[in-house]
């Protein structure tokens, strides 16, 4: 069981340290830096990561993501640049472009983070993971707001949402309960008064939360821990092309 990230390709190393050296202070060492990202890349263990809002695709079909959503001119990064770079997603070129954290493969999955891009319209959550899905196999989205009290989580394959789940103000469910689900009968409701009005639709289950969720379909994020096993390494991409890493308002650290 492999617990440790693996190191880029030189090539990929070398795109890295060019960003590092632009956004460093005037001469910076390339030897240094290099040095740098490959003890940062080997000392990396997997460990807890967000869970308000993440897609999640195959390890072995994640590279198909990369086109699906858009994505370009990625560098290697370490989870913890990854993650820092949510906090500076945006920039104008003059369009708005926002980079995107793809993680390292974790228990078999690959976890997307794009704070502002999954937000936005174009982004609907059941239409990126059937687009997601028809690409790589299968593919899931997961959302909550605690001060809002809105849950998401869909699960998609081969291009149709097979599971969902969708609380902003009433529940909705998409699809019929998957095998792991415990189903609401009438018989959980029969104590209420007025039963048959809170009675919820016939395919609801009592897994409400996106962590269960995702325990079951792939891999709870926040659940993720030193003995989890990991493959490969994190990437960073851009939404637009030759854009440039540089002027996110943020320089994350290694």
């Amino acid at each position: 069981m492999n617990t440790e990230t693996d190191l880029p390709a030189p090539e990929d190393l070398a795109a890295l340290v060019d960003v590092l050296l632009a956004e460093g202070a005037p001469g910076a060492d390339r030897t240094a830096l290099e040095e740098d990202a490959r003890l940062a890349f080997a000392d990396e263990r997997p460990r807890a990561l967000p869970d308000h809002w993440w897609l999640a695709v195959p390890g072995a079909t994640y590279e198909a993501a990369f086109e699906v959503l858009g994505l370009h001119d990625r560098i290697p990064v370490t989870v913890h640049y990854g993650l820092a770079s949510q906090e500076d997603d945006e920039k104008y070129t003059p369009e708005a472009v926002h980079r995107v954290f793809v993680t390292p493969e974790y228990a078999g999955w690959r976890l997307i983070y794009a704070e502002t891009p999954l937000r936005e319209t174009t982004w609907w959550p059941h239409e990126v993971v059937e687009r997601l899905s028809a690409a790589c196999g299968q593919a899931q989205v997961y959302y909550q707001d605690p001060f809002a009290d809105s849950v998401i989580w869909a699960t998609a394959e081969h291009g149709t949402v097979r599971r969902g789940y969708w609380r902003d103000s009433a529940p909705e469910w998409t699809g019929d309960p998957l095998p792991w689900e415990e189903v609401l009968t009438v018989a959980d409701f029969e104590d209420e008064e007025d039963y048959e009005d809170v009675y919820p639709e016939p395919n609801a289950s009592e897994v409400h939360g996106i962590g269960e969720a995702a325990a079951h379909l792939s891999v709870n994020p926040a659940t993720i821990t030193a003995d989890t096993p990991v493959r490969g390494h994190g990437w960073l991409a851009l939404t637009a092309p030759g854009a440039g890493h540089d002027g996110f308002g943020g320089s994350p650290r290694l």
